[in-house]
């Protein structure tokens, strides 16, 4: 019998407005760069938004030895959508030891139609690997949706979740989309330090809870192979943008022997999902919030970037309280 629901009273973390607005993409390091594209375009239906070259501002910028992430980045998007992409880099592969990948841990894309055809699509696919099979998720209990999932393993180690809402939940509207294969709109962070990111996140940033759950015994753990018994918690974190579909931080928080003790590499992606990308209203005011952390490591001062898709836009990086690293860009990305 699944244990009922915890109720978590939201943190009294925020300030008046969030520092970030929408996710504006996820970056994901692999040793074949091509296969993961190719995934994206010939089984998903993306398309190619930007390239732009990992020159050594950039590389400065983030926080990695020279070379690391290889010459060329390249961005992919769902159609003519402006949020929720996908940047590929050259580099290593996630090993994965235990249930769940510490750090950023893979991206979650919204299906609009047929998402047992799409895995059908995908099964015949040489880059992707089934994890979890198309099945339907119950999360009303938690305040928020019935919908229909399947979760795969892409290259460089990361997952790629696919969702597609059954039914609406209370007091919002689930994430939508024309396309088969909409944008990313969600972003797990594993840890075992959940209070450390909960602080960061909702208070120094600012974002604000919509989803908060806490459980033992759920179809969670059946889905992860976790042990029956252990403590789990989830809390999704939305920017200063109206709705939810413009992408939240899934925050999941394990005992330690559940994540991956592998640490965060000092200078160099992580394999697989590696770099959170977010926009932000006052990115001067979001610098002083993060720099006034002692929680945050490697932060790089606000730089304009002109190479596509910044456009010379300003941007500024930094690694979080678990090591993940995050980006921060004061507008949108142009092709």
């Amino acid at each position: 019998m699944s244990t009922p629901p915890e109720r978590i009273p939201p943190v009294a973390l925020t300030p008046a407005a969030p520092h970030v607005t929408a996710l504006q993409a996820m970056t994901i390091s692999t040793a074949d760069p091509d296969a993961l594209a190719a995934l994206f375009i010939d089984g998903l239906g993306w398309q190619a938004f930007a390239e732009h070259p990992v020159e050594s501002l950039i590389e400065s910028a983030w926080g990695v030895a020279p070379g690391s992430a290889g010459r060329i980045a390249r961005v992919l998007r769902s159609g003519s959508a402006t949020r929720g992409m996908v940047r590929i880099v050259a580099g290593c592969e996630r090993p994965r030891s235990r249930p769940m990948a510490a750090r950023w841990a893979g991206v979650e894309m919204i299906v609009g139609h047929d998402l047992d055809g799409l895995h059908a699509r995908l099964s015949r696919h040489a880059g992707f690997r089934t994890f979890v099979p198309p099945s339907d998720w119950d999360w009303t209990e938690y305040g928020s949706n019935l919908h229909r999932a399947f979760i795969g393993t892409a290259p460089g180690g990361t997952h790629l979740a696919f969702t597609m809402g059954l039914t609406q939940p209370t007091g919002r509207e689930f994430p939508a989309t024309p396309a088969q294969v909409g944008h990313v709109f969600d972003v797990p962070l594993v840890t075992h330090r959940f209070e450390d990111c909960q602080r960061f996140y909702c208070g120094t940033l600012g974002m604000v809870p919509f989803l908060q759950s806490a459980f033992t015994d759920h179809l969670w753990h059946r889905l992860w192979k976790l042990p029956p018994g252990s403590p789990a918690r989830l809390d999704i974190y939305k920017g200063h943008a109206p709705g939810t579909g413009l992408g939240g931080i899934e925050l999941q928080g394990y005992e330690p022997a559940i994540v991956d003790p592998e640490p965060a590499p000092a200078d160099r992606f992580d394999g697989g999902a590696c770099l959170l990308t977010y926009t932000s209203d006052d990115l001067d005011a979001a610098h002083a919030a993060v720099a006034a952390d002692p929680a945050v490591h490697g932060l790089s001062l606000p730089r304009p970037i002109d190479a596509a898709p910044y456009r010379g836009a300003r941007a500024f990086a930094f690694r979080g309280p678990i090591g993940e690293r995050v980006e921060i860009v004061e507008r949108p990305w142009e092709s």
